[in-house]
């Protein structure tokens, strides 16, 4: 293993090790909308306790107001006949159910704004979950694409697996390529030079360099003419006046 193959297998260790104990903020986010969507459902079974009271007194309230105006009736039916024992006994039976029905409206009266607070604060919760909804999701979404860069910058930097020693196999397969080239290279000075010879070359190594000698002089015939004629084309040396 190459000395940068170690120093990136160290930093990965150690990058893997602080990701690791970093705090998921997915998990926090769903925790925390987990948490808030239950409050809502307790709120919910609350306000329907309260609601459910509530109806109950208010039929309380009717049936005292009720039993009221009865003995309110009955009282005038019993003044019409000359009947004032019966009227004020009507009467007494009238104040009787006021004064029942006086904490019962008390108590409709408390009962009936804790309602109102709780569908409030319901409202409230569930306006205030909608928006973290959403919230939550763009912060995952941006949590999501902030992991996979990471990801692909320590691929990059080859801390991660999938790039993990390419340095290496790059120079490996570079040192590779150079010694087949050099191999090929020597090959052709061996069988210029006539030491190995192509199989389907029968001429002798003599004939070899003859024909090198050949191809040497065709050269230096080639290069005297070409000096001819440059010779010829330059313009003779003007006389002084």
């Amino acid at each position: 293993m190459s000395l940068m193959s170690r120093f990136t297998t160290l930093i990965a260790a150690k990058a893997n090790k602080v990701l690791d104990a970093a705090d998921d903020p997915d998990a926090d986010l769903q925790l925390s909308y987990e948490k808030m969507v239950t409050s809502l459902q307790e709120t919910k079974r609350h306000l329907a306790d309260v609601i459910a009271e509530q109806i109950t007194l208010e039929h309380q309230i009717a049936d005292h107001q009720a039993a009221i105006g009865r003995h309110d009736a009955d009282a005038h039916i019993a003044l019409k006949a000359n009947r004032e024992d019966l009227a004020r006994a009507a009467l007494a039976d009238k104040e009787a159910e006021t004064h029942k029905l006086e904490p019962i409206q008390a108590s409709y009266e408390h009962v009936r704004q804790q309602a109102e607070k709780l569908k409030q604060y319901e409202q409230k919760l569930e306006a205030k979950i909608e928006q973290f909804a959403t919230e939550k999701e763009s912060l995952k979404a941006e949590h999501d694409a902030a992991n996979a860069e990471l990801k692909v910058d320590q691929q990059l930097a080859g801390i991660g697996q999938g790039l993990g020693g390419v340095e290496d196999t790059i120079q490996r397969a570079r040192d590779k390529t150079h010694a087949l080239s050099a191999k090929a290279e020597a090959m052709e000075r061996l069988m210029d030079d006539g030491t190995i010879h192509d199989p389907l070359d029968h001429r002798s190594r003599s004939e070899h360099e003859i024909e090198k000698l050949h191809d040497t002089s065709d050269i230096d015939d080639q290069l005297a003419k070409l000096r001819a004629e440059m010779a010829q084309s330059q313009p003779p040396p003007q006389q002084p006046s």
